[in-house]
C-alpha cells in the first residue's frame, strides 16, 4: 500500500491531536508522551493547541499541581511530559545522554565530587516541597564553592536532571521553578523491565505522531535502530506496518473532523517529531522555518496539513496581534481557515485578536 503526502499529512494531524478538543491540558501532553519544551512560552501553546477550550492559565496550572514537568529526557532538549513518562523515557536514555556530555563536563571541572556536592546543594535546598528559580538555585551552588558561570551551572543541573533528581516543576513569575521530582511528584509504579519500557516509548511516540518510519522514532528518543524494532516486536499487532517504511498503531484516530489552518509555535512536534519533514515542509521554504539552519524553529502556520508560512505574536494591552507571513500567496479560503486559527489562540490567551496577512517574501 502506497500511502500518499496528503494522506500522511491528515494521519499525523489526527494522530497529533491538533484543535481536537476533548483533552485536558495533562491528557493531550500523555497522549503524546512528550512535547518539545525549550521555550516555556512556546510548550505552553503546543499543549494549548492540542486541548482546544483551556487557557494559558490552565496549562501552568498543570505544572503547577505536579501533573506535568519540564526536564532533558533525551536530545539534551528539554520536553514537557507526566513525571512517570519522564522516569520511564530517562531509564532507556540517561545513560547515552551522560556519555554524550562526559567530555564537555570533563572540559567544565565537573568531576564526581563535584556532582556529590551539588547533589547535597540541590537536595538541601528544595527538599521539603521547596522550589527554586534557577538563578537562586545557582546562588546556593556559589555558597557551596561551585562557580555556575560558562554554562557549568546549567549543565550540572542537566546532569542532575538525568539521575531524575531535579526537574522544572511549578511556574513561577519568570519561568518555572526547580524541585526534587520524587518529592514533587511520587509515584507508586514499579519501573517496566526493558522491553516493557521500549514497547511503551514506541507506542507513546506513534500514539501522538504516526505514521512514522523506525527512523523518525530513533531520531526523536536518539536510541539505536535496534532498540525502536525490539519495542516493535514487543509491541506485537499494536503496531501496523503501512509499508514504505511507515508503521502507525492499529488502533488510530479518525482524520475527520480536524480543522484546516492551524497556527502553530515553534518547535512544534508536527514538525520536529519526525526526521524526514518533507510531507509537512516543503525543502524550498527550511530555510523560512529555520533561518540559518540555527536550531531554532519558527512557529508556523499550517493549511491542510503543509506548513505555508509563519506566523508572530505581539500581545498588548487590550488585545493580542497576529501576523501571518505566507510563503507564497494564499486563496481566500486559507486565510479564513488560519484566521479562524488565530481566533483559538485568542481564547487560549483570553484576549481579543487582531488578524493581519503580511506579504509574502
Amino acid at each position: 500500500m502506497t500511502t500518499t503526502r496528503a494522506q500522511l499529512r491528515a494521519m499525523r494531524l489526527a494522530a497529533q491531536g491538533v484543535a481536537v478538543p476533548g483533552l485536558a491540558p495533562a491528557e493531550a501532553v500523555d497522549r503524546m508522551l512528550a512535547v518539545q519544551g525549550q521555550d516555556l512560552g512556546q510548550v505552553l501553546w503546543a499543549i494549548g493547541v492540542r486541548s482546544p477550550g483551556s487557557t494559558r492559565d490552565d496549562v501552568r496550572a498543570a505544572f503547577d499541581r505536579g501533573e506535568l514537568v519540564r526536564s532533558w529526557p533525551m536530545r539534551g532538549t528539554l520536553h514537557a511530559m507526566r513525571p512517570d513518562d519522564l522516569r520511564l523515557l530517562l531509564s532507556l536514555t540517561a545513560e547515552r545522554t551522560v556519555r554524550s556530555i562526559a567530555r564537555r563536563a570533563a572540559e567544565l571541572g565537573i568531576d564526581d565530587p563535584l556532582l556529590a556536592r551539588a547533589r547535597d546543594a540541590t537536595v538541601g535546598a528544595l527538599s521539603g516541597g521547596r522550589t527554586l528559580v534557577r538563578d537562586d538555585l545557582f546562588a546556593v551552588y556559589r555558597d557551596a564553592g561551585i562557580d555556575p558561570t560558562a554554562g557549568r551551572g546549567y549543565h550540572v543541573l542537566v546532569r542532575l536532571a538525568q539521575e531524575g533528581l531535579v526537574a522544572w516543576g511549578p511556574t513561577a513569575r519568570v519561568g518555572q521553578g526547580l524541585v526534587l521530582l520524587d518529592e514533587w511528584a511520587p509515584t507508586a509504579s514499579a519501573p517496566p523491565d526493558r522491553d516493557e519500557a521500549l514497547r511503551r516509548v514506541l507506542v507513546g511516540y506513534l500514539r501522538g505522531r504516526g505514521p512514522a518510519t523506525e527512523t523518525d522514532a530513533a531520531a526523536w528518543t536518539k536510541l539505536p535502530l535496534g532498540d525502536v524494532r525490539q519495542g516493535r516486536a514487543a509491541a506485537g499487532d499494536a503496531v501496523e506496518d503501512l509499508g514504505d517504511g511507515l508503521v502507525a498503531l492499529a488502533d488510530r484516530p479518525a482524520t475527520g473532523g480536524v480543522p484546516t489552518g492551524h497556527l502553530l509555535p515553534g518547535f512544534d512536534e508536527y514538525l520536529l517529531g519526525y526526521a524526514d519533514r518533507s510531507a509537512q515542509l516543503d525543502p524550498a521554504y527550511a530555510e523560512r522555518v529555520v533561518p540559518g539552519g540555527n536550531g531554532m524553529f519558527l512557529a508556523m502556520a499550517v493549511v491542510r496539513g503543509r506548513v505555508v508560512g509563519t506566523w508572530t505574536r505581539m500581545e498588548r494591552s487590550r488585545d493580542v496581534r497576529v501576523t501571518v507571513t505566507p510563503f507564497e500567496p494564499l486563496d481566500a479560503a486559507s486565510v479564513r481557515a488560519l484566521e479562524a486559527a488565530a481566533a483559538r489562540f485568542g481564547a487560549f490567551l483570553g484576549a481579543p485578536v487582531v488578524f493581519d496577512i503580511a506579504h509574502s517574501a
